[in-house]
């Protein structure tokens, strides 16, 4: 299908549609041992993190190989979570890394007045957010949409109703997908014959080749980051 969408990732977690015979999403892998003389990490750090869920059991998968069955990983996910935990590590304690880099979404509600301390989140972002003016506090299902309004935003690719809609989409399907662990998290705007769409989906994702990938996000990633920028502010608050 040399039609095919095919999506590629940029550094602050969204990503760009390109015209390829290729899945969304897709990964190659990458062997236990390739990673550690990769990474320069040890075999007992690796399994450390592997224990502490920081390297997730789903992403090991056993195949044969010419000197017996080896595990192999995502590349591009568990290089990531390598150069995220390496980056971290002398900040936070592993087990608190392993609750930030955790995509559960956490239970705390957020009073407007936090919100309006929170710098990664511009006043039109907030005006964007569906519902925002009737909320007497803010889940952080909220804060995870508004921080994909702000990236949509920053990228500048889509109008204001299509960024609204990326954000409902997100607002009434995340319960759906939250629970989902079998591939990444995404949300993806498309565009057929001037009509919009925002789909949530795990792992990789084909759509016909009329279908034109405006723009998407690794919304594990997002959930990460907003969990560190609200660490921070707490851990700023106790300064």
């Amino acid at each position: 299908m040399p039609n095919s969408q095919r999506i590629s990732s940029t550094p602050n977690g969204e990503r760009t549609a390109g015209r390829a015979d290729d899945r969304i999403g897709g990964d190659d892998e990458i062997s236990k041992k390739d990673i550690l003389r990769e990474t320069g990490i040890s075999y007992g750090q690796f399994y450390r993190w592997k224990r502490m869920g920081l390297i997730p059991e789903s992403w090991f998968r056993r195949r044969s190989t010419f000197t017996g069955q080896e595990s192999f990983l995502p590349r591009r996910k568990v290089m990531e979570r390598i150069q995220r935990i390496q980056e971290l590590k002398e900040r936070y304690p592993l087990e608190k890394l392993a609750e930030l880099l955790s995509p559960d979404a956490a239970g705390r509600c957020y009073e407007p007045q936090e919100l309006d301390a929170m710098s990664w989140v511009s006043p039109l972002a907030r005006r964007l957010l569906p519902g925002a003016e009737d909320r007497g506090q803010f889940r952080f299902l909220d804060l995870l949409c508004l921080a994909v309004i702000q990236r949509l935003l920053d990228a500048g690719r889509l109008s204001d109703d299509q960024i609204r809609l990326a954000a409902s989409t997100l607002s009434v399907g995340w319960g759906d997908l939250a629970d989902r662990r079998e591939g990444e998290r995404m949300l993806s705007v498309v565009s057929k014959s001037g009509a919009t769409t925002a789909v949530l989906h795990v792992g990789a994702c084909m759509f016909d080749p009329q279908t034109a990938v405006i723009s998407s996000l690794n919304l594990d990633r997002i959930v990460e980051d907003v969990k560190i920028r609200l660490r921070n502010a707490e851990a700023q608050m106790g300064d």
